[in-house]
């Protein structure tokens, strides 16, 4: 990897002061938030914690399943050329306006658990991430910010000079649009304070760029952008003050916030999530807002705010009228990197955001908190699978001795490999329901769990290892009985009568060092079928780079169908109703 290694890497963080951007004097002059650019390197992996609250902390928020949680190894996510690839690597701290900041970055992602080990880049997929960390001085101070963040790997030109090349992105997050540089905004604050549906965060941040080019440019990698500081505040508790400030204050006051027609509407604030709902006499403004890929009932994210001029702005209450207010632009974009891509492929959306005025939204839109959002968040989720909801529903209504009952219906499973991830990762326990007629309330595109087959049977046991006569497999339906012209194309990619098998990216995952896949795909009895039999489906993991699935030994049997997942409990913070 030439000078692209992970070199002299330490455990010790410095302080980079940052550059303003302009003169502080002309910007109090206009009233008008001053913006810093800052640039530190990336090449500090994260300290291990020492202190046992350090210690229980990192446990806490790491996102991991819990068997990467709790390896010895979990501060490494692999090896290129036998340099160690750090699960999480620190930025120096930066000063801006005397508040310090820091950048985070996970070359592979914050999911990818020790085991995902590579021997060079080329083996690298999926994405990873940066954030950016607020450190407060203190308890109750946070800040209202807005900033863009470019990942540079290390080059030299023609000429022998190291220059700073950005690396490519996903999306870019708030706008203006880039390929680039991601953007945000957000409320930053302490852990405690935190609570990112009301847009409050001790750190934020996006998996918008690509694993392999972070990992190939370790060892040279900077992180560079410009921050913008709207506005500071100390004393926001949640617990030493009446009424309560901070997180709960927010939580309160997104809860009863409504809209206030002599101010022109609600006040918006970037960061956090708003939900549109139906509100009679404003079916014109719903109408619109549909025309631009905005549902009723669908929560979305305000990833930045610009005024009328296009400059930016963290909230409407900082205008001064009403027009002004209304014409305030939001840049939106659907909560869950999956709802993003179901919209995207349901609607022909691009690329998010979408950018709506403020005056569409300002009658029609609340929050998670408000009571108003609750009929038709559960209506739009009951439109986009009424028969899961309706099961978990009857599920949660049970009385006691029947869901006695029902529990030779019902069972946990641990998700035991990562041939489905990042839909499931490895050590994810899901609730299973067993019910009678499983296979007749499937449809193409659900998770299932199923008896293997004679043939996968054998793949297993060949291979040295044994199933027990409760062993279960779990993957996603692609084709069903009658299904024509299934074939396997070079890359992994599974195509049925004519169109690609439906489900998620299948390249959003880590792929396995010595893909033996490749060699099992050789001779795989799945690479190319005519029909599926009436009683045949044809299965596929979320992750083609290690799934073995119908590619390799055939069609599955429907009789074998024995269960759907209906939540996803373990790991807490990624709890779960439904599976999909």
């Amino acid at each position: 990897m030439s000078n692209n290694h992970v070199k002299g890497l330490s455990s010790t963080t410095s302080t980079t002061q940052a550059k303003q951007n302009g003169h502080i004097s002309d910007a109090k002059l206009n009233n008008k938030p001053n913006t810093f650019s800052f640039s530190v390197p990336l090449t500090n992996p994260r300290p291990k914690p020492e202190s046992f609250v350090d210690k229980f902390k990192e446990l806490w928020n790491d996102p991991r399943p819990i068997s990467a949680v709790l390896s010895e190894d979990r501060s490494s996510v692999g090896k290129i050329e036998n340099e160690e690839i750090p699960y999480c690597i620190v930025s120096d701290e930066f000063n801006i306006e005397d508040e310090m900041f820091q950048i985070l970055l996970y070359p592979r992602g914050r999911f990818v658990g020790s085991g995902a080990y590579v021997s060079c880049s080329s083996f690298i997929t999926g994405s990873a991430s940066a954030y950016l960390r607020y450190l407060p001085k203190q308890y109750g101070n946070e800040l209202d910010v807005a900033w863009k963040l470019r990942l540079c790997g290390s080059k030299t030109d023609n000429k022998g000079t190291p220059i700073n090349t950005p690396l490519t992105i996903v999306t870019s997050g708030g706008l203006p649009k880039s390929n680039t540089t991601w953007s945000a905004a957000m409320t930053l604050c302490s852990e405690v304070e935190s609570s990112e549906s009301v847009g409050r965060a001790q750190d934020w941040g996006s998996s918008t760029w690509y694993a392999d080019e972070v990992c190939s440019a370790l060892g040279g990698l900077v992180a560079e952008g410009e921050i913008t500081i709207f506005d500071k505040r100390q004393g926001e508790s949640s617990f030493f003050k009446l009424p309560p400030r901070g997180a709960v204050g927010a939580v309160l006051s997104a809860a009863r916030r409504t809209t206030d027609q002599e101010s022109g509407g609600r006040i918006f604030r970037a960061g956090e999530v708003i939900v549109p709902r139906i509100t009679p006499g404003f079916e014109t403004e719903l109408k619109a807002l549909k025309g631009q890929f905005i549902y009723p009932g669908v929560d979305y994210r305000i990833m930045s705010m610009t005024d009328k001029d296009g400059l930016p702005i963290f909230t409407t209450d900082s205008l001064e009228n009403n027009y002004d207010k209304s014409k305030a632009r939001l840049a939106l974009r659907p909560c869950g990197w999956k709802l993003q891509q179901q919209l995207w492929k349901r609607d022909g959306v691009k690329d998010w955001p979408i950018e709506v005025e403020a005056g569409m939204l300002s009658n029609v839109a609340t929050t998670r908190f408000n009571i108003d959002s609750v009929i038709p968040r559960i209506t739009s989720a009951f439109q986009r699978d009424w028969k899961l909801y309706t099961l978990s529903l009857a599920i949660a209504l049970t009385p006691i001795p029947l869901a006695l009952l029902a529990r030779n219906f019902m069972s946990f499973y641990v998700i035991p490999s990562a041939s489905m991830e990042p839909t499931l990762l490895r050590g994810d326990v899901l609730v299973v329901e067993k019910l009678p007629g499983i296979y007749e309330r499937t449809k193409r595109g659900d998770v299932v769990l199923f008896n293997p087959p004679e043939s996968l049977t054998s793949i297993v046991t060949n291979n040295g290892s044994q199933l027990s006569s409760t062993s279960l497999f779990v993957k996603r339906i692609v084709g069903l009985p009658g299904d024509q012209n299934i074939r396997l194309d070079d890359d992994g990619n599974v195509a049925i009568n004519g169109k690609s098998a439906v489900g998620p990216d299948r390249t959003l995952c880590a792929d396995e060092p010595l893909r033996l896949i490749d060699r099992q795909l050789q001779d795989g009895k799945g690479k190319e079928l005519n029909e599926l039999g009436p009683s045949d489906v044809y299965v596929l993991g979320d992750c083609k780079a290690v799934s073995v699935d119908s590619r390799v030994w055939g069609a599955l049997p429907k009789e074998n169908i024995v269960g759907k997942p209906v939540a996803r409990i373990w790991p807490l913070n990624r709890l779960k109703i439904s599976v999909d």
